[in-house]
């Protein structure tokens, strides 16, 4: 069912969509074309690995942004919120669900866009150019990155390396999936059932093969494995077993959301932000918060509480099952890394967490086949090298770890057309 209070905002008509996507695509080679590729020397190089290697991705929420974005110090507000026994337990609810209501809105709300996008590809709403182009790049980016990878990987020359390649993520939101099953590619996500399908790591790790109709022959077809470290909004917990509940418990949330006028934290970001070029102090928030009128908002909480992902605070779990299907995760992400041959890039994520970062530099470490590529999406890469000074790691030590830094605005449609695209089209002249 399509919920009318995001659709008037967000929907937008598909044939425009499709008429912007092919203006992008021939913007987008036209400035490539003029623009000389940094990493020409490179590729061949590059091209023998991802042929040769288990080949795996590490993807964090700089992918699915601009249409999804962040709350900046949403995990400080929140620690310091817990910690701070000043408050009366009414002030502290409200500030509690309003931050919730502010992440809600940043990181997963507009997944009901995503979702309903295909049902309503006849509908004419207007929308905001730039939130049509928003979800249409990132959309694109998904698609093509997918499409190209799954290619590369179908034309391995080696034998002796299986066509899987894992997709380790820290985003919530459905842009894989949804673009996966767009394709109508092969995957494995943890789940297994057609009524209650039920999440087990076990799940994971199954090969697909085709046999021809005439003659009998198998051929081994690419698979992902989509692996949601943080968890998802797909997600929910019965009993203490994980399920999937496709995003019911978004619509569930917004329906809460939408009763109860909250402390809008964004725009007090935002406003303090331009004014003193730093987050909102958790005081100021307070400050704030005290002039309102305090609502009731245990519906909401309770109905967001239900969402199982990684909370952005330093007390990460609600419970023991999905902690457990957490590390669960992480060990099989260690695992896979300290394989003999194996790559990993790494798109769209700073190397803030610091568990993903501590196993990742561990295998780094005592692994020495292990290939690492780390995107940047600025040439100064200020935030990767900030998180990764946490503890005291210089990436000029490791010889097996490459920072991809060469270019301003390095995107997932710019990483696709300067590096995977080129790949292709270089085994494709074989």
């Amino acid at each position: 069912m399509v919920n009318r209070n995001i659709t008037k905002e967000f929907f937008f008509n598909f044939d425009k969509i499709c008429s912007l996507n092919k203006q992008i695509d021939t913007n987008n080679h036209r400035k490539m074309s003029s623009t000389p590729n940094p990493f020409n020397e490179k590729l061949k190089t590059w091209q023998n690995i991802i042929q040769d290697c288990n080949v795996n991705f590490l993807i964090g929420s700089g992918l699915s942004n601009p249409f999804f974005g962040t709350l900046g110090n949403i995990e400080i507000w929140l620690t310091e919120l817990e910690n701070d026994n000043s408050l009366k337990a009414d002030l502290r609810d409200y500030i509690k669900a309003s931050l919730y209501a502010s992440y809600f809105v940043v990181a997963m709300q507009k997944n009901i866009i995503l979702y309903d996008e295909v049902s309503i590809k006849d509908e004419l709403i207007s929308a905001p150019k730039n939130d049509i182009e928003k979800l249409q790049n990132t959309y694109k980016g998904y698609k093509d990155f997918l499409r190209l990878i799954n290619q590369i990987v179908y034309q391995r020359r080696s034998n002796t390396v299986n066509k899987q390649t894992n997709l380790f993520t820290t985003n919530i939101d459905i842009f894989l999936e949804k673009v996966i099953e767009d394709l109508n590619l092969h995957f494995n996500d943890g789940f297994n059932g057609v009524f209650k399908k039920t999440f087990s790591l076990s799940n994971f790790k199954k090969s697909f093969y085709q046999k021809s109709l005439h003659y009998d022959n198998i051929a081994e077809i690419p698979v992902y494995n989509l692996l949601k470290i943080h968890g998802s909004i797909t997600w929910k917990l019965e009993g203490n077993q994980l399920m999937f509940n496709n995003i019911d418990t978004i619509y569930s949330i917004e329906k809460e959301y939408n009763k109860i006028k909250f402390l809008d934290i964004i725009k007090l970001d935002n406003d303090y932000w331009n004014k003193h070029k730093k987050n909102i102090p958790f005081k100021e928030i307070v400050k704030e918060a005290q002039k309102t009128t305090i609502i009731d908002t245990k519906d909401f909480v309770s109905a967001y509480e239900k969402l199982q992902v990684v909370n952005p605070t330093k007390a990460k779990f609600k419970d023991t099952t999905f902690n457990k299907s957490y590390y669960e995760m992480l060990r099989l992400y260690a695992n896979e890394l300290e394989k003999e041959n194996s790559v990993l890039f790494i798109f769209g994520f700073s190397m803030a967490d610091e568990h993903i970062r501590d196993i990742t530099f561990r295998a780094i470490r005592s692994n020495p086949t292990l290939k690492v590529f780390i995107s940047s999406y600025t040439k100064a890469a200020t935030d990767i090298v900030n998180n990764l000074k946490l503890d005291n790691i210089d990436l000029k030590d490791f010889h097996n770890v490459e920072l991809l830094n060469e270019i301003d605005n390095f995107n997932l449609n710019v990483i696709n057309e300067t590096i995977f695209k080129k790949m292709l089209d270089n085994i494709n002249c074989l």
